[in-house]
């Protein structure tokens, strides 16, 4: 079974609970990723993401090189441990409506996976999965591969 290791993200921006949004953001937009994940002695702590600078500092007009990024960040923070099934990892984002997921090792923070994460990599199976049945000539190369899901997309 393919665990959450295999597909989690090593490098992971991290912030300390003082440290100010800004600084934070920063780090985020130079990463190109989004959400930081707040440590406290090298325990994860809170989670900062761009829905909590949007409805957290934007929406309520903190001033963001004033505010502490874990006056703003997400808290409690769900986390998996880096031999959880993918599949376990995909039901917490979706019962809980998250979009990061931290991944630790005995509370340790080793990575992280994004919604987006699981999306790439449900399209990469996907692919494969129409290339081998045009292989196995169980598909017409211009037949629809979305007929065989239920329906086509648009219809």
């Amino acid at each position: 079974m393919t665990s959450i290791e295999d597909m989690m993200h090593p490098n992971v921006v991290t912030a300390e609970p003082d440290d100010k949004v800004d600084v934070v953001v920063a780090r985020m937009s130079d990463a190109a990723v989004g959400a930081a994940v707040i440590l406290e002695h090298g325990e994860v702590r809170g989670l900062f993401s761009e829905r909590d600078l949007l409805n957290r500092v934007v929406n309520e007009k903190r001033d963001p090189a004033g505010t502490r990024v874990i006056e703003v960040a997400t808290e409690p923070v769900i986390t998996v441990p880096k031999h959880a099934s993918i599949r376990k990892c995909a039901d917490e984002l979706e019962s809980r409506q998250l979009r990061h997921l931290p991944v630790v090792d005995d509370g340790k923070l080793v990575g992280i996976v994004s919604a987006r994460d699981f999306f790439q990599l449900l399209t990469g199976h996907f692919e494969e999965l129409v290339e081998h049945l045009r292989y196995e000539n169980q598909l017409a190369q211009d037949e629809d591969p979305y007929d065989h899901l239920g329906g086509s997309y648009g219809r």
